[in-house]
């Protein structure tokens, strides 16, 4: 199983990049914008001076888990790349976002944005990555998806992420209480995971 595992990995995460790096425009260098290059840095394919960096792929578990899906359900991968690049973008957003409330000066070995370029430009960067997620779900249309699916797709993906944001949202007021209750903390880490 896992060399099936594996062979699924060497095939889908590369497919998942391609689809990132072109929703963040990372092919063209220098960036197009601060922006773009702030958002780059982000995922590890730029340096601070936004050069670009060797290719290293994280684990993308998320995204794999949703191509594994959907070829379980007897679809085709393939077309669900778009949704599987969201999915990691938008957990790249909430980790932007997450660093600037936890006051996290290193995420993955390096500065966080918001250490390098302050909080301002740190949140608007996370702002865009959310944008940029939505982008690549609308992509769906590309891999002749329907327009029915590809609604009913942003409607639950927009719900996750009000629940991924409550759940952050919870964490931050339980460090100031010391009477959180089992269920209450139950409840936050099913909404930020």
């Amino acid at each position: 199983m896992s060399t099936d595992l594996d062979a699924f990995m060497k095939t889908m995460l590369p497919a998942v990049q391609a689809e990132m790096r072109s929703v963040l425009q990372a092919d063209q260098h220098p960036p197009i914008d601060h922006l773009h290059g702030m958002m780059q840095y982000h995922m590890g394919w730029l340096d601070a001076d936004f050069a670009p960096l060797a290719a290293k792929s994280g684990k993308h578990i998320r995204p794999l888990l949703l191509l594994l899906t959907a070829v379980s359900a007897g679809g085709d991968w393939q077309q669900a790349v778009p949704a599987a690049a969201a999915i990691e973008l938008i957990h790249n957003f909430s980790l932007i976002h997450d660093d600037i409330e936890d006051n996290s000066p290193t995420r993955r070995g390096r500065e966080t944005l918001w250490h390098i370029w302050g909080i301002p430009l740190a949140i608007n960067a996370g702002d865009a990555m959310f944008a940029a997620a939505h982008l690549a779900l609308n992509r769906l249309i590309e891999r002749s998806v329907s327009a029915e699916i590809v609604v009913q797709a942003l409607r639950r993906f927009d719900e996750t992420c009000i629940a991924l944001t409550q759940g952050q949202h919870a964490d931050m007021q339980f460090e100031t209480r010391d009477d959180v209750q089992v269920e209450e903390y139950l409840t936050m880490i099913t909404g930020k995971t």
